[in-house]
């Protein structure tokens, strides 16, 4: 079974490969994630957005994926949680 992923490059982008297959040892992957973990529960989805804004993501692309997946409906103060504002 394919799994899509994400993962930090070390520019800060955010990145989502539908079909997985991340170089996990590349020197400009800092962290990779499966996307079926991470969207769990809108709590999940929160954590990890604070996880990778902590580890050097782009605030632009945290705002743009919190709100593409309209945590505020969830979690109202998520912005705060995930320290981008």
């Amino acid at each position: 079974m394919i799994q899509g992923e994400y993962h930090l490059h070390e520019n800060g982008n955010l990145i989502y490969k539908p079909h997985g297959d991340v170089d996990r040892d590349s020197h400009a992957v800092i962290e990779v994630w499966l996307a079926s973990c991470i969207g769990r529960t809108p709590q999940s989805f929160c954590e990890w957005l604070k996880q990778a804004f902590e580890l050097g993501a782009n605030k632009e692309r945290i705002l743009e994926l919190g709100n593409k997946n309209k945590l505020d409906e969830y979690i109202p103060e998520w912005k705060e949680i995930v320290g981008v504002l």
